[in-house]
């Protein structure tokens, strides 16, 4: 498996979390999710002439979180999106809902994508340990640059040792 394939099959993991008495699938999300939420975040401002304000800045967050839910809530059965627009998900969920699914979502990425500025240093001394143990483990895959960054000058340091 060549490198681009193996950092494509670290995208495949689906958590499940239960909203009520549904269960649903939650995907991490790409860097093109981010961006495509952004835009259509973005996209939304000029359909109702605006720009970005202090007045309406919780109203374009909101509308970009709304847009990355569509995104990521997956049928975990089928992995095909639950939502098929930003616009199902404002009409289906309530505030408390999208709130519960994003914090869902947010504990997810941690655990499964942690990133450098979430880690604790004891987290991190696990994840070193880990690999030194299994160097080729696939959640090296999803790891942040900077993260990735601060495994390798660690691994580097103890080699000049």
């Amino acid at each position: 498996m060549d490198l681009l394939a193996k950092l494509k099959a670290g995208r495949d993991v689906v958590k499940t979390f239960k909203l009520g008495d549904v269960t649903l699938g939650l995907r991490i999300l790409t860097e093109r999710d981010h961006q495509e939420a952004g835009w259509a975040a973005n996209k939304l401002l000029d359909e109702y002439k605006t720009e970005l304000k202090v007045s309406n800045a919780d109203l374009f967050e909101s509308e970009k979180a709304t847009q990355l839910i569509q995104r990521f809530v997956i049928d975990p059965a089928t992995k095909t999106p639950v939502f098929a627009t930003a616009e199902i998900v404002l009409d289906t969920l309530s505030r408390d809902e999208r709130n519960a699914i994003g914090d869902a979502y947010y504990e997810f990425e941690k655990e499964y994508s942690p990133s450098e500025r979430t880690l604790t240093d004891a987290a991190f001394a696990a994840l070193l340990e880990d690999v030194k143990k299994k160097p080729d483990m696939p959640s090296l895959n999803d790891l942040s640059g900077a993260l990735l960054k601060r495994l390798v000058i660690s691994l580097a340091a103890r080699q000049t040792k």
